[in-house]
């Protein structure tokens, strides 16, 4: 078998091992916050020595967490812009959507360092849902005189406490969904 093939199905194995440990990390998470390395190796159904190779430390596995959270947040994002009408519909549907991200992986709540880089704006410049909410100031559809970045650090910030609200008991997953998205639409709303 020449090199280049056997290396294209390593890489391919490798990231099939990799996605298998993170999927199985986050199912064992959800109810296991505290769960081990060996547990998460355990429940993935590879060795202890195959997570290791991918996660050396336990803070790796969670970084890598963080970063699936980073990952299907862009998507879903994407999703909602792709679908949305009028700015309102979009922030109605935005809620909903985060809600269940972070319903998912909620176990993230035991790194507290996380919920600061959650609410850390990037810098990076390629922000759709910001360039989507600049473009809906101009057709008037949002409110003009609140700054887009305060838009979305207001929706970044409700969703945070939206879901203490969800792992308090106090709103269904549902509910804190609805509420983020409905909350941000009215407030950003142009008046009358």
């Amino acid at each position: 078998m020449p090199r280049e093939t056997t290396d294209a199905r390593l890489r391919s194995d490798a990231r099939r091992n990799r996605r298998t440990v993170l999927d199985a990390a986050v199912a064992l998470l959800a109810q296991r916050p505290q769960a081990t390395m060996q547990e998460v190796a355990d429940a993935s159904g590879l060795g202890r020595t195959t997570v290791y190779r991918h996660f050396p430390r336990r803070q790796d596995l969670i970084d890598a967490l963080f970063e699936e959270v980073l990952r299907e947040a862009a998507e879903t994002v994407q999703q909602a812009l792709s679908a949305a009408g009028s700015a309102r519909e979009l922030l109605c549907e935005l809620g909903p959507r985060i809600i269940a991200i972070g319903d998912r992986y909620r176990f993230l709540d035991a790194n507290p360092e996380l919920r600061e880089r959650a609410l850390t704006p990037t810098n990076d410049g390629a922000n759709p849902l910001e360039a989507y909410l600049l473009a809906a100031q101009e057709r008037g559809e949002i409110r003009a005189d609140v700054p887009v970045g305060w838009i979305l650090t207001t929706l970044r910030g409700l969703g945070v406490v939206a879901m203490v609200e969800v792992t308090a008991g106090r709103m269904s997953v549902e509910e804190a969904g609805r509420n983020l998205g409905e909350t941000c639409a009215s407030a950003f709303s142009p008046p009358g």
